[in-house]
């Protein structure tokens, strides 16, 4: 339907006051005026983004994390630039702790906090609840916890020689 066929459906019910303060109908703007507003909405966003506060900017950022994570489990296969240690890396950088007050704040040990940051040591469940209480239940346990899966089933998707060896380890297997 045009606009002008919703108009007179909508004038059969409402008055001309009540579609007005109801609705929003889209202008048809030139590419002058369009480039207009779009500057105004640029300030109001700037003025807006420089209103808030050092918490609300934190808390909006490690939502923007937690939509990151929300994607790469989703959408991607796995990368080795995008671990739990990456994701807590980045974590750390939103929240602006160092390496020392997180592993404070999570009552882990700071050498165990770091290899885990760098990929040497795999994180145990505790940490991921841990991490979920930390962020406010921005950035749930389970979400923390799929970061690891997802590294585990693709290693276990690669590592054939392994596979092989514990293969010659079974016995009375069962024939399908």
């Amino acid at each position: 339907m045009k606009y002008k066929e919703i108009y007179q459906e909508l004038r059969k019910q409402y008055s001309d006051e009540e579609i007005v303060d109801s609705m929003l109908i889209p202008a048809d703007l030139t590419e002058e005026k369009k480039a207009v507003l779009g500057e105004e909405m640029k300030e109001i966003r700037l003025q807006k983004l420089r209103e808030t506060t050092e918490e609300q900017q934190i808390v909006a950022d490690v939502m923007r994390l937690r939509f990151q994570i929300e994607n790469y489990l989703k959408k991607e296969p796995f990368s080795s630039e995008k671990t739990f240690g990456q994701y807590l890396k980045e974590y750390m950088r939103i929240t602006e702790k160092t390496r020392r007050e997180i592993a404070e704040d999570l009552s882990v040990h700071y050498t165990k906090l770091s290899r885990i940051i760098n990929d040497k040591e795999e994180p145990n469940i505790e940490l991921s609840y841990r991490l979920e209480k930390h962020s406010g239940t921005l950035i749930s346990a389970e979400k923390w916890w799929k970061l690891i899966i997802k590294k585990q089933e693709y290693l276990i998707s690669k590592d054939a020689a392994t596979r092989k060896v514990e293969y010659l380890k079974v016995k009375n297997q069962i024939r399908a």
